[in-house]
């Protein structure tokens, strides 16, 4: 897990956007957000950390946020080798964008978040909630 400063929200914006020079890192068309690679609501302090954030357009922010883009493949896309966990979660183990544990088959096991409003909302849009063991 890397130690870094933990930034204001705006600072958060300002330096993802730079890092990324301003596109989307999946697509490359302009960027319009800069979005938390693991979700805000797993980190005590809101994890607005450099290494947590990633600059994407609409679309790639929507599939981000859909897990249909992994948080493997954004780190990969921002050249992220040192990637900052929240508390309880392990270095090693898969997750997807809600702290969801990803196995090897697909399958996920339900994180802290799963039952919030939010991520329920969007994994069941993305029709992915079958993939959760009950």
């Amino acid at each position: 897990m890397c130690k870094e400063k933990l930034l204001s929200r705006e600072e958060f914006n300002e330096q993802v956007f730079k890092r990324d020079n301003h596109k989307c890192v999946m697509c490359g068309e302009p960027a319009v957000d800069a979005h938390h690679i693991l979700d805000r609501k797993l980190f005590k302090d809101g994890g607005y950390y450099l290494s947590n954030g990633s600059s994407v357009c609409s679309d790639c922010h929507y599939k981000c946020e859909k897990t249909t883009i992994s948080v493997e493949d954004v780190r990969e896309a921002c050249g992220i080798t040192e990637p900052i966990l929240p508390e309880g979660l392990q270095e090693g183990v898969v997750y997807d964008k809600w702290g969801n544990e990803v196995l090897e088959n697909g399958f996920r096991n339900k994180g802290v978040l799963f039952n919030d409003d939010g991520v329920q909302k969007i994994l069941k849009k993305a029709g992915l909630i079958y993939l959760f063991f009950h």
